[in-house]
């Protein structure tokens, strides 16, 4: 007899080079497994949990990419951008899209979706009714954000060849992160100077964190404080900037190419917000992310600057588990079906709302259902 199930997780594969997180660990799965749910998942060598852990707790193994023929009614979870590719996007998506501000590709994205009647979660929106994030790597992105501004500077220091720092691997663990870059700065003989931006968020308290560690000096600023009172020559007095403030309207930017090209102390800047292509970029100073081949770019002489999407995975295993216990109870409630008036339903309320704006959205799509009331958001 065939076995039933309420309802179906697919994990796809990342294809992201160097990403080795996973947005549900092994032990997550079980508990989904044991509430009737059934869960697939990608074979994957670069994924931090091997795929006999998540066999062993009774997920089904599937070829990598194989979500592209998986029943239309299953969840399709990643993490990162789905491959570059042009056919319709039939199935429910959920993973960090980038595709609501304007970023490059958005509205090619968008109309993919709408073409194949599917749907996305953006993770990014899964909010709760006071608009903050219900699960986030930001803490892990600006502690690894933090660390690599510290090597480097320390590698400038030393009058090391930054080129040999790539490409970056993932640490075993925290400690054993603190403790090699910790020798670094020891080598170096002192210590630098940073300034955080929007420090009392998830990212910057991240990279608080790793600074107390180290012992580094750092001054913070709030928020409201850095988009009102932004001084670039306050800011270059620093050996180190660490931005993590997410901006989401236009604002004046804190460095501009300009003003890097005066006097400073600044050495590195670590963009851990990382938005090149948004229109509100507060660092309008380069075009597109670094990489881990390629962490850092030189700006001007003496000022290298670091824009990683994906920090955390420098650090895969503990930003995985992290990021999945907090997401685990939301998962729960959107195969259980009990997602009304929850963070699931406002991250698909805002792909409504930017489908529209975009004016790229057929009112014959299956994806909403139109009523008397206007289109309804149809969730399942």
């Amino acid at each position: 007899m065939k076995k039933t199930y309420k309802r179906l997780l697919w994990l796809r594969h990342e294809t992201k080079p160097f990403e080795e997180r996973a947005p549900i660990t092994p032990g997550a799965c079980l508990t989904l497994i044991k509430l009737g749910h059934k869960v697939a998942v990608e074979a994957s060598k670069a994924r931090i949990f091997s795929d006999e852990e998540y066999k062993e707790v009774g997920c089904e193994i599937v070829k990598p990419g194989s979500w592209v023929t998986a029943p239309t009614d299953a969840f399709i979870l990643g993490l990162k951008e789905l491959p570059n590719e042009n056919f319709p996007l039939n199935h429910r998506h959920i993973y960090f899209a980038h595709a609501f501000k304007g970023q490059a590709g958005a509205r090619d994205l968008l109309k993919r979706f709408i073409i194949g009647g599917g749907k996305l979660y953006d993770l990014e929106y899964l909010v709760d009714k006071k608009n903050k994030r219900v699960a986030a790597f930001g803490h892990w992105a600006g502690f690894t954000g933090a660390a690599l501004a510290l090597k480097i500077w320390a590698f400038k220091k030393l009058n090391l060849n930054i080129e040999d720092i790539a490409p970056l691997m993932p640490y075993n663990s925290s400690q054993d992160l603190i403790e090699k870059i910790g020798g670094y700065l020891d080598l170096s003989g002192a210590k630098p100077k940073a300034l955080i931006l929007g420090h009392k968020g998830r990212s910057g308290r991240g990279a608080q964190a790793l600074c107390r560690q180290l012992g580094i000096d750092f001054d913070g600023w709030g928020r409201a404080e850095t988009l009102q009172n932004t001084d670039s020559k306050k800011i270059l007095e620093y050996d180190i900037l660490i931005n993590t403030v997410l901006i989401n309207q236009a604002t004046k930017p804190f460095l501009t190419a300009k003003c890097i090209e005066e006097e400073k102390s600044l050495s590195v800047i670590s963009d851990v917000s990382c938005d090149p292509t948004g229109p509100y970029n507060p660092l309008p100073l380069y075009k597109s992310c670094t990489t881990m081949q390629e962490p850092c770019i030189n700006l001007t002489e003496g000022l290298e600057l670091i824009a990683i999407d994906h920090l955390p995975s420098l650090l895969p295993r503990e930003s995985s588990s992290d990021y999945s216990s907090a997401l685990l109870p939301f998962l729960i409630d959107l195969l259980q079906a009990e997602i009304e008036d929850t963070a699931w339903e406002r991250s698909l309320s805002r792909f409504y709302e930017e489908v529209e704006e975009y004016e790229i959205f057929d009112p014959i799509s299956p994806i909403m259902a139109e009523s008397e009331n206007g289109p309804s958001l149809n969730l399942h």
